[in-house]
């Protein structure tokens, strides 16, 4: 059983996660109607979710 601590899921969420830069230019093309890079984004967001999980509080 592996047990995570929340700092640590934390930290690393917080390296994983594609830059700011990244999502101010998804916004950007959004707002002119192109949701590709949005979706991109949100994928690889999704992604570092999946890699890295809160743990469950039971």
């Amino acid at each position: 059983m592996i047990i995570y601590h929340n700092e640590d899921v934390d930290q690393l969420r917080r390296a994983a996660y594609p830059p700011l830069a990244d999502l101010a230019d998804a916004m950007y093309w959004q707002s002119r109607g192109q949701r590709g890079k949005m979706d991109e984004y949100n994928a690889a967001v999704e992604a570092v979710k999946a890699r890295y999980p809160k743990p469950s509080t039971v």
